[in-house]
């Protein structure tokens, strides 16, 4: 004799196959979106092409860019959460200001496990990155935001052109380190909406 499966059991077998396919969906995107960054880095960033003519180093590699670079950081998550309204919206700003100083970690750790090339210098690295701070001190809406981070990576490219790092490989690079924060955000955007929508279909 088989047992009948109570309402629970089949609630939760739904659920559960519904969060099954959402995470196979999030990870067939994830993995032709990293195929499709390769490529478009392959094709952008092609060998033969050599990066800029180099500007002296020490000028790149001062700390006194390490200390601007920080500066417009804080400085655009400052704004960012003395320009927004009082109450619910200053939390949420300081909560994206958090989030941008966190990503500026994340990218910095990607660009070195990534980096080849004279991006393998810890110290050019930090310049480049640095210089790619600066972008982020205008970053006080979700426009402005995405501008600076746009803005950010062509700075940090620039960078490490610069710096002695061959146009590809600082392209390439700059992509892991970019394309996975979009990734994660493309990612955790689908995700949060294919759920709400999942409650609200229920609902």
């Amino acid at each position: 004799m088989v047992a009948r499966r109570t309402d629970s059991q089949t609630a939760t077998s739904v659920c559960w196959g519904f969060f099954s396919e959402l995470f196979e969906m999030w990870r067939r995107l994830v993995t032709q979106a990293r195929d499709a960054l390769l490529r478009l880095s392959s094709r952008l960033f092609p060998a033969e092409k050599t990066g800029p003519p180099a500007l002296p180093r020490p000028w790149l590699l001062r700390s006194s860019v390490v200390w601007f670079g920080d500066a417009a950081l804080v400085l655009g998550v400052g704004l960012g959460i003395a320009l927004a309204a009082p109450g619910q919206s200053r939390y949420l700003a300081a909560w994206v200001g958090a989030q941008a100083v966190l990503w500026a970690i994340v990218r910095w750790l990607l660009m070195r496990a990534a980096g080849r090339g004279a991006a393998r210098d810890g110290s050019i690295l930090l310049g480049a990155s640095s210089l790619g701070l600066l972008a982020f001190a205008v970053a006080v809406t979700p426009e402005l935001r995405v501008l600076a981070w746009a803005a950010s990576a062509v700075l940090t490219w620039l960078g490490l052109t610069r710096l002695g790092d061959r146009t590809r490989e600082a392209g390439r690079t700059v992509a892991v380190a970019w394309g996975a924060q979009a990734l994660v955000v493309a990612a955790s955007w689908i995700a949060r909406n294919g759920v709400l929508a999942w409650f609200a279909s229920r609902g």
